[in-house]
């Protein structure tokens, strides 16, 4: 990614100049990854989709617009993530258990192992390993196949515990998802489709990695991983009216207005933003705001502790805080514990886009029985407006 950080325009471009290849030729050669140096096989668009700096409803419709139906992968890929979200909303419990498992004593013995360590610093002696681990650190991003080998030589040829390579990834991803890295390395172990592993194969790694490896002595039996039961899904939260009294928008990580906030008759107070995040992205929360703030004339305040924002929702004499839906997964579990210790309750209004509504409803089950709702979703008038707009 750029060193000065992420923006729309460099989403907008980069869209741009990838849409030639967005038909046909991405259907044929997405799987190939000739290295970090020669990124045209892929768009790379996922950190700025990741924060919406650009909606998926972008991609899809430019993406359809130029090719038509040779789009069809190139906008299922982009499905993929509002699936995988919906998936995970209507399952935190999936979420919990991993959180919990990170706090635990037997992970923090995984972390001192000899194997973990080698695995986080690039020591394996597995070049294929080592180089992407190195890729991932250096760069905050891996191309897709070599996340799924990277994730299958972890659990299946290193015997190291999913959960600490999901939170390796997410350390260091600059698109890193909670709910998508989650349940793809919950794929990869065997636990989100039961009975079924991704297993590496040195065959697969030098066809895709365009021969630069080929490693030896990986697994050819999954390990172990202790079935679950099933988890019962929860409820997605519905429409909320926007509230009457004068309210502070929310700005976080999770949607940097992508192509609008669409303020309609919200009584905008002030902007708060919650700068979080790795280094490229707490620049983006922080420049999203500035912008807003100068085109709505408003006032501006950035914050990260609850006195801090107490302060901010106290100056702009609001009662409410107006953002984006806040979905399951790190930013959301630090907001809410910064508002549960403010002195002074304050309501918290989130608000869903139509495209993430409609897309969750329909992740209960797999991605082929969700994939019939693309259609709905490309058809929509304003997929980017939000529901309780409706």
């Amino acid at each position: 990614m750029p060193p000065e950080g992420l923006t729309r325009a460099q989403a907008l471009e980069r869209l741009e100049a990838f849409l030639p290849r967005a038909g046909s030729a991405y259907a044929r050669d997405r799987n190939i990854d000739p290295g970090p140096n020669d990124t045209g096989h892929v768009s790379k668009l996922s950190p700025y989709v990741r924060h919406r700096l650009i909606g998926e409803w972008e991609l899809a419709r430019a993406a359809e617009k130029a090719h038509g139906a040779a789009a069809s992968k190139f906008i299922d890929e982009v499905c993929w993530r509002s699936y995988w979200r919906g998936y995970l909303e209507m399952r935190p419990a999936l979420w919990a258990s991993y959180v919990d498992y990170l706090l635990s004593d037997e992970a923090e013995t995984a972390r001192q192992t000899d194997t973990y360590c080698a695995a986080v610093s690039g020591q394996t002696g597995i070049d294929a390993f080592d180089v992407w681990t190195a890729e991932l650190i250096t760069t905050g991003y891996l191309h897709n196949h070599a996340r799924m080998s990277f994730a299958s030589i972890w659990v299946h040829t290193l015997r190291l515990p999913w959960q600490l390579g999901a939170a390796f990834f997410l350390e260091h991803l600059l698109d890193g998802d909670e709910a998508a890295n989650t349940l793809s390395w919950r794929w990869v172990a065997g636990l989100h489709t039961p009975g079924k592993v991704y297993l590496a194969s040195s065959e697969a790694i030098d066809t895709c990695s365009a021969g630069r490896f080929r490693p030896t002595g990986l697994a050819h039996t999954a390990a172990p991983v202790p079935m679950e039961p099933p988890v019962s899904l929860s409820p997605l939260a519905g429409p909320l009216a926007t509230p009457r009294e004068p309210s502070v928008l929310l700005i976080t990580a999770e949607d940097l207005g992508a192509d609008g906030f669409r303020l309609g008759d919200i009584r905008l107070a002030g902007i708060a933003a919650y700068v979080s995040g790795k280094a490229p992205v707490g620049a983006a929360i922080a420049a999203t705001a500035q912008t807003l703030a100068e085109q709505t004339d408003t006032e501006v305040r950035l914050f990260d502790t609850p006195d801090e924002l107490a302060a901010a929702v106290a100056a702009f004499g609001a009662g409410s805080l107006v953002t984006s839906r806040l979905p399951i997964g790190t930013t959301r579990t630090d907001l809410l514990h910064l508002l549960g210790r403010m002195d002074v309750p304050v309501r918290l209004h989130e608000r869903t886009r139509l495209w993430d509504a409609i897309a969750w409803a329909a992740a209960s089950r797999g991605f082929y029985a969700f994939r019939p709702v693309i259609a709905h979703l490309m058809a929509l008038t304003d997929p980017g407006g939000f529901q309780d707009r409706l």
